[in-house]
């Protein structure tokens, strides 16, 4: 039995990576590189002084769009696709990017919908600028999408047809992967030198490189160049990425044994432990379905062309590809029951949405392989057919996520009106989807809050009207709906013991440290206990406070003023640590030691020793560790 690992053949005259690239492409690929680069700086530039065409966002998502794929692609094609057919191919995805940039732009665009104050999320980020950029959906997909349809439309053109045969995907996707990483590589390693250059001449006092460095006018050109030299150089000598990918196929080839084994015990282990504890961990879907892919991935690293593996040559691995096969589908099956299960009980969000199109393309692959693995006449070519079927599927679920056919978003906000409506959700729990459900939740949300015929309770409006007035997600409107009362949020040790009048007035929820207080005093369903300490024998009482679900607070009174007590400190400690301080101070026990080090005054001014952010263990086992 030989376990050696399939080898491509010898290349030959049909070789779809063998095409070759005359000095006049090479020269048009470095010009697009630095037309990229000059249009990606015009852009920049317009969004950085927030005017021109960075204040039509309708207008500045498509350019965006179009300036950052469409010269990538078409360095990619320049001497592989005919002048005509590289132009055709240009032309559709200028079309098909510039329609998914605008929809994209005006499903985001809340400007006209919102109040003064819910527009404050979304008229500029922290810094000022416009926030008109794609959203990270469409970027994510958009290179997905466009690396699939960039590999099977060199590969239709390298066979002169319109269906490639499968060892043209295989080889020119592979390719054209291997050439995106170098590519990216060598740009990352371009910038190392000149960091290093700078890093140079800063040690001599000339900063001259490092002003230039932070031009925008420099920085962007010089990396668009670079990435477009780095994809003509990796295409002038198509056999060394030939090899580099042949090596990264065999090595990754040897991971599937491991994952078809550790993959097929979890699902033989299901049967002794059953479903429940899948269930209770709430992201089983992802788990499962990240499997699912992983071992797509690890089985077409085996399997690539198809064309040299045989049972008789390579009976290791094609045993392991057949049992592989099999384990997608019940990962798959799993994913879409768990999904189902949160869906039927909450309902359509956007990332169940997402969730579901993953699990329809993991369906196909699944559904493919298995009818692959368990037919013994065709030797696994069903893989092949599967994987393009799948690719243009793949092609399609994307079109229709990023458009209105199936916007999440969209799909979301219409479920949960209609649950709502149908008394499946109660107003309080209701997802009002302010800032995932794009431009259609909105829309619903003042909808509702102007409701007249009273078709929803009360509740619904006022919350709405709540939701529409927000400007992030945390926004203090909503985390404060309960006002906080600290007499009866915490509870107070020794019993009958009282926290100080000024401690119970203060507002802990305009403290500057708010997010890092004990939910007690900042939410009003939150309950904490609290230990009346005197760290300094002969100083005033101080108040410890235990919050479950943070480190232990020690605040100190800070003497008159709006805010008369202050967070002096938290205690960072083990799990089991934190329950035996708990017992101590339950005691009145608590051992009290002076700080190590002492701090240091200059004016008035306290400088603090800061020690390592450490977490103290207490416990026997811990301190072992």
């Amino acid at each position: 039995m030989s376990t050696a690992l399939p080898n491509n053949a010898p290349p030959d005259d049909n070789d779809a990576l063998h095409s070759p690239v005359s000095i006049l492409s090479g020269r048009l690929r470095i010009a697009l590189g630095v037309l990229q680069g000059v249009l990606l700086y015009a852009l920049y530039s317009s969004w950085n002084a927030k005017s021109g065409l960075a204040m039509q966002p309708l207008l500045f998502v498509p350019a965006l769009m179009l300036a950052a794929f469409l010269p990538i692609v078409a360095v990619s094609g320049i001497g592989h696709l005919s002048r005509r057919n590289l132009l055709i191919w240009l032309a559709a995805l200028a079309v098909i990017l510039s329609g998914l940039g605008v929809y994209d732009a005006w499903r985001a665009d809340l400007s006209s919908l919102l109040t003064s104050a819910g527009k404050a999320c979304c008229d500029a980020d922290m810094n000022g600028h416009p926030e008109i950029l794609p959203s990270a959906t469409l970027f994510l997909l958009a290179v997905a999408g466009l690396f699939i349809a960039q590999a099977m439309m060199l590969a239709g053109d390298a066979d002169g047809r319109r269906i490639a045969s499968y060892r043209s995907y295989f080889e020119m996707a592979w390719k054209l992967l291997v050439q995106l990483l170098f590519a990216t590589l060598f740009t990352g390693l371009f910038w190392l030198v000149l960091e290093t250059g700078n890093a140079l001449f800063s040690l001599i006092k000339l900063d001259f490189l490092d002003k230039l460095l932070e031009k925008s006018w420099f920085h962007i050109p010089v990396t668009t160049l670079a990435f477009s030299s780095a994809l003509h150089l990796s295409d002038v000598r198509p056999q060394i990425v030939a090899g580099i990918r042949k090596l990264l196929l065999t090595l990754l080839s040897w991971l599937l044994p491991m994952a078809t084994v550790v993959i097929g015990a979890f699902l033989l282990s299901i049967l002794a432990t059953g479903l429940e504890p899948l269930w209770q961990t709430r992201r089983a879907t992802h788990v499962l379905l990240g499997a699912a892919a992983l071992l797509v991935v690890l089985i077409n690293t085996v399997y690539q062309d198809g064309n040299h593996l045989t049972e008789h040559t390579h009976r290791f691995f094609t045993a392991c590809l057949r049992v592989a096969c099999l384990l997608p589908a019940p990962l798959v099956l799993l994913a879409v029951y768990s999904l189902g299960l949160r869906i039927a009980e909450y309902g359509w969000t956007v990332s169940r949405v997402a969730a579901a199109t993953c699990a329809l393309v993991a369906a196909m692959y699944a559904a493919g392989y298995a009818l692959a693995a368990l037919s013994r006449r065709d030797k696994l070519q069903r893989i092949a057919s599967t994987n393009v079927l799948a690719s243009f599927a793949i092609l399609i679920v994307f079109l229709a996520l990023l458009s209105p056919l199936a916007d999440p978003a969209r799909i979301a906000v219409a479920d949960q009106l209609h649950r709502l409506a149908a008394g499946k959700t109660v107003p309080e729990r209701f997802d009002f989807l302010r800032f995932d459900g794009a431009r259609f939740g909105v829309q619903e949300l003042k909808r509702l809050s102007e409701q007249k015929n009273g078709a929803y309770p009360a509740a619904v409006e006022q919350k709405a009207r709540q939701a529409l007035a927000s400007n992030n997600r945390w926004n203090r409107e909503e985390l404060d709906e309960i006002a906080p009362d600290a007499a009866k949020n915490i509870r107070v040790h020794p019993v009958g013991g009282k926290l100080p009048k000024e401690f119970v007035a203060q507002d802990w929820r305009n403290d500057k440290q708010r997010w890092s207080l004990p939910s007690c005093m900042t939410r009003g369903d939150r309950q904490c206990d609290a230990y009346l300490v005197k760290p300094d024998p002969a100083g005033a009482e101080q108040v410890l406070v235990f919050d479950g679900n943070s480190m232990p607070a020690l605040f100190a009174s800070s003497g008159a003023g709006a805010d008369p007590w202050r967070l002096a400190g938290k205690l960072m400690a083990t799990p089991s640590c934190i329950e035996e301080l708990k017992k101590t101070a339950e005691r009145g026990a608590l051992n009290w030691q002076p700080p190590l080090q002492r701090d240091i005054d200059i004016n008035g001014v306290h400088l603090r020793m800061q020690v390592e952010q450490t977490v103290t263990k207490c416990a026997p086992d811990e301190l072992k560790k």
